[in-house]
Order: structure tokens, then C-alpha cells, then sequence
């Protein structure tokens, strides 16, 4: 295979692997209609919401998208699982439960709403939390879950659902990683009693740099999030007198939801493409002895974000960290750790909330330990791969140079 890029040999890959191509001349025009409209003066607040149309519809074609009876938008991913929780109207102290692996804007409106995370132990082949290891934290003051579908690939949400169901307990779906994954048949966030998107820049669909949807079936919970988004607004309330609750300015402007009514189009071949690239780099990573991805639902249709790679490094000369370096050196898009336990950030493990109270957990539960083993395991066990709907055969074909390369090069 030839020295090792690291050691000073020649990398498989020279060229920089190609630049994700997210917007073309249809986001453009959108963006450039908007800004023309603010030149001439067609209406003085021409980016705000309730100046347009574009939100408005955006959240109709969200929720037609998806099968959904209501959506809506929102200024970012955190805000739709703020705006979600909050729609619950759940007492301080109460416990939400989630997974240990994902995203501080999954954790911090737990916290936002006097609420304590709870943190449900992972499956090791997919890094995702389970109907088993979530009722082994289920407690008298347990009232919602929040499945995260982690890199795309969806959780068993079937089974989280009749869980739900048996102990009463609401399901908040996070599909910010996972847009148009489908689960038997059915898109992720269309199963729980909400479903929240993040459309940051990057994920597999955005309304430019930022923004998010919350997606529902339950008239209530869409009125109560709809409100908790604009300061408690009294939306579809008979003969309003103010404001009727808190809440935070979390509104998506007219531009972001242009562009995401454009991106909206795109995403089914987005998705198949990403399907298409990972499912070959599944078939040819079976013939390594040391690198494996991870593993998918049977009856499952991922919308990868990106690629766990488990390493298994009792067969290897080095560690993962030093194999992720090898891999760089020859071209490959990967990092050697994806993120800590949840419970490791210092928000956390410090109960750095308000002040020095350490509001909610004091005084709720101020003794609360977090541990989850396989979690812990699992992300010293996996190195990332980033993919993108824009690789071709070419680079799928360098990706598996590459590490066949290292492989071969470290294999003890």
C-alpha cells in the first residue's frame, strides 16, 4: 500500500475533497427578490415574518411535507426543542429524559425550563438510546422523552412510543441530524407527539444560517409553541387582552424561510444521494479487520449526516487517536473524537445554570449522578467520517484506499 502520508509517504488523496454545494440560482433569486423589495422601499420591515409570506408558507409546506397538521418555524434548532418543551407546560423539577450523545442545544431548554435531564444509556452498534435502557431511568417524576435520531439514523421510535404510552410520557422527537430519514415507512419526527428540526447551515437542509421547525399533530401543543416563540403572544385566542404567557422572540425571518421553502424541494434527492454514498462505503467497509461502521435499524432509510467509524484498536498498533491522524494525513475528512458525555460538560457537571444556584437541580435534585457506560465506551470506540451529498464514486473510492492503507500499515 505504500509509506503511510504521516510517515512522509504520498496521501491517496492530494485534492481536497469537493466543497458542498447547498445553494444554487433558485436561492438566489428568492433572497435577491427580498432584498430588491427593501430597496425600493416596498415595505418597511420587508424581513420580518409578519411583513411577508414566506414563514407563513414555509410552515404550510413543512407540515404537508411531513403529513403533519401544524409547524411551526422558528429561529434555530435549540429554539424548536425550547419552544417544544416549553409546549408541554410541564412543572418545575419534572424529568425529561434523554440521550447522553447529542448536541448541548438538545440539554440546555431542559434545564431553561426548570426541568432536570435525565440521561438514558446508549446502544453501542448505534449510538442511539433504546426502549430498554430508557425505562431503567424512568421515575415517579418522569413526564417526556427526547429520542435523539443521532447522525441520521433513526432510534427504534416504534418501540420508545409504546413506551411512552405504558408510563404516560411524552415524546419530543430530535431530528435535527436526521431530515427525511425514514423509519418503517414512516419519516422520524412524524411518530412522537412533536417532532423538532434544526435547519442551521450544514444539516442536510437549512434556511440559511439558521433556523428551525417544530412539527405536530396536537392543536395544543402547536398553539402553546407557536406562543412561547413570539413572548407568549395570545395566537388563537378570542378577544386578547396581552400577552398570556412567557416565552422568548424565537421568530424565523423572510428570508430564511424563502430559502427554505427552496431547500424543502431539494431534500429527497439530498437524502438519496447521502443514502447511496454511505450504503457503498457499508459494502466495502465489511472487508476491514479493525474499522466497521455503524449500524442501522432493519427497516430503516437514513438520511446520514455523517459517518461513525468503530475502531477497533486492540488489533492496531496505535490508538484511535493516532489512526484519525494517519487518515487525515491521507486526505480523509474525519475527526478522532465526535463530542463527551453529555453529563461531562461543565454546564453540567458543575450545575452552572443561574447564578450560583444551580437552579434546577437545586432544589429538585441537587445529588444527581450521571452515568452511562456504553455511551462512554461507544465514543472511545468511534472515530467520524464526513460525507456529503456531493461525493462521487471517486472519493467513496479514496475513503476506502485510505483506510485500507492505515489498516494495513497498523494492523498488529
Amino acid at each position: 500500500m505504500g509509506k503511510l502520508a504521516i510517515e512522509g509517504g504520498k496521501p491517496v488523496r492530494e485534492k481536497p475533497m469537493p466543497g458542498r454545494i447547498m445553494f444554487g440560482e433558485e436561492e438566489k433569486k428568492v433572497v435577491m427578490e427580498l432584498i430588491e423589495g427593501g430597496i425600493k422601499g416596498t415595505t418597511e420591515k420587508f424581513l420580518d415574518r409578519y411583513a411577508g409570506e414566506n414563514v407563513n408558507k414555509y410552515e404550510e409546506e413543512f407540515a404537508k411535507f411531513f403529513g403533519m397538521k401544524f409547524a411551526t418555524a422558528v429561529s434555530s434548532g435549540t429554539a424548536a426543542v425550547h419552544s417544544a418543551i416549553a409546549s408541554l407546560d410541564l412543572e418545575p423539577g419534572s424529568e425529561i429524559i434523554t440521550s447522553p450523545i447529542t448536541d448541548p442545544g438538545t440539554v440546555m431548554p431542559i434545564l431553561f425550563q426548570g426541568l432536570i435531564p435525565i440521561f438514558a444509556d446508549v446502544d453501542f452498534d448505534t449510538l442511539n438510546i433504546t426502549s430498554e435502557t430508557i425505562e431503567k431511568v424512568i421515575t415517579k417524576k418522569t413526564k417526556g422523552i427526547i429520542p435523539v435520531h443521532l447522525a441520521g439514523v433513526p432510534c427504534q421510535i416504534d418501540k420508545i412510543m409504546k413506551l411512552g404510552k405504558k408510563y404516560k410520557l411524552k415524546v419530543i422527537e430530535d431530528c435535527a441530524q436526521a431530515h427525511f430519514s425514514i423509519y418503517k415507512n414512516k419519516y422520524v419526527g412524524t411518530f412522537g407527539d412533536i417532532g423538532v428540526f434544526s435547519l442551521m447551515s450544514g444539516k442536510h437542509m437549512t434556511s440559511g444560517g439558521q433556523g428551525g421547525m417544530v412539527i405536530t399533530n396536537n392543536e395544543k401543543y402547536y398553539w402553546n409553541a407557536k406562543r412561547f416563540a413570539d413572548r407568549g403572544k395570545p395566537f388563537g385566542i378570542k378577544n386578547p387582552k396581552g400577552n398570556i404567557s412567557i416565552g422568548l422572540n424565537y421568530r424565523m425571518t423572510e428570508l430564511e424561510g424563502a430559502i427554505g421553502r427552496v431547500q424543502l424541494k431539494k431534500i429527497k434527492v439530498v437524502a438519496e444521494k447521502r443514502y447511496k454514498i454511505v450504503e457503498k462505503l457499508r459494502d466495502g467497509f465489511s472487508s476491514f479487520k479493525t474499522f466497521s461502521l455503524w449500524k442501522k435499524p432493519d427497516e430503516s432509510k437514513p438520511n446520514y449526516w455523517f459517518c461513525f467509524v468503530c475502531v477497533d484498536d486492540k488489533k492496531l498498533k496505535v490508538d484511535k487517536w493516532k489512526t484519525a491522524e494517519a487518515l487525515r494525513a491521507e486526505g480523509m475528512p474525519v475527526g478522532a473524537h465526535y463530542v463527551i458525555p453529555m453529563y461531562e460538560n461543565p454546564f453540567i457537571k458543575n450545575r452552572k445554570t443561574f447564578g450560583n444556584s444551580s437552579y434546577p437541580f437545586n432544589p429538585f435534585n441537587p445529588n444527581i449522578k450521571y452515568k452511562c457506560p456504553v455511551a462512554e465506551k461507544t465514543l472511545n470506540s468511534h472515530i467520524t467520517l464526513y460525507i456529503h451529498e456531493c461525493f462521487t464514486d471517486k472519493e467513496i473510492e479514496d475513503i476506502l484506499k485510505a483506510f485500507d492503507k492505515v489498516e494495513s500499515a497498523y494492523l498488529k
